[in-house]
């Protein structure tokens, strides 16, 4: 069962129902960027009230394309949206089907809007009967306020590697690595996505290597790798050069 024939049978068993108005898919799909590691990513947008409806739909349907032998329930922290993960059996066990169900509701806010030229969250449509998948410009102001709040977090963090450090004198890696990760290395890359992915700052570590330019991959790459209290003290120090070169580009 490939990628392609699970695409087209939703498409086929979707499409003609009344309640179900859209269909796109996110990810490597949307991005061009399928390899044979890569998942699926589905959005559907339904009418409200057929929510249990169209759920036992997709279900069924993916049961017509063999046994579900993986299902995990996820609690989407959006309250117009429903998430489930699955896995057909005898697919790759990479072929995780990550399933979206969006409230049509959801469409009359600019609420779950894409923005044109975003390669983080494009969308790839299978059919939209109701002009769901929707674009806008960039704006940076709809951002300022959680980005300045991560800028502070930021700057709070990075005043704080003294927290590595005395973990380092005691000799404790556990510990010294917990906070070389939180004061450290999340500082660096929170600073690098709010200089590149701006609208998506809190993406982390997350398709990372596809968002920033190959030279800061290597340099992150470089602050990442660590495998003694040696390194994780050394790397600590030299981080400081690197996040006020960064800092200084953030506010150019």
């Amino acid at each position: 069962m490939s990628r392609d024939e699970i695409i087209k049978k939703l498409e086929l068993s979707l499409e003609p129902l009344p309640y179900a108005y859209a269909l796109w898919l996110e990810g490597a799909d949307a991005n061009e960027t399928v390899d044979e590691y890569s998942d699926l990513d589905f959005w559907l947008d339904f009418e409200d009230e057929y929510e249990a409806q169209i759920i036992n739909d997709v279900e069924a349907v993916l049961c017509s394309l063999g046994d579900i032998d993986f299902k995990y329930v996820m609690n989407h922290n959006h309250p117009k949206i429903r998430q489930r993960v699955y896995h057909l059996n005898g697919t790759s066990e990479y072929l995780m089907i990550d399933f979206c169900w969006q409230l049509h509701s959801r469409t009359q806010t600019d609420d779950g809007i894409l923005i044109k030229g975003d390669k983080i969250e494009a969308a790839k449509i299978i059919f939209d009967k109701k002009n769901v998948v929707r674009y806008k410009d960039y704006n940076p102001s709809d951002f300022s306020k959680q980005n300045d709040e991560r800028l502070s977090e930021i700057k709070y963090r990075y005043s704080q590697h003294s927290r590595v450090i005395k973990y380092v004198r005691r000799e404790q890696y556990a510990e010294a690595y917990a906070y070389y990760n939180r004061y450290v290395i999340e500082p660096l890359v929170d600073l690098l996505r709010l200089i590149h992915t701006p609208a998506h700052a809190d993406y982390y570590l997350v398709h990372i290597s596809q968002h920033i330019p190959v030279g800061e991959i290597e340099r992150l790459e470089y602050f990442l790798r660590v495998s003694s209290l040696e390194d994780i003290e050394k790397k600590t120090e030299e981080a400081r050069f690197w996040f006020d070169e960064l800092s200084k580009v953030l506010h150019e």
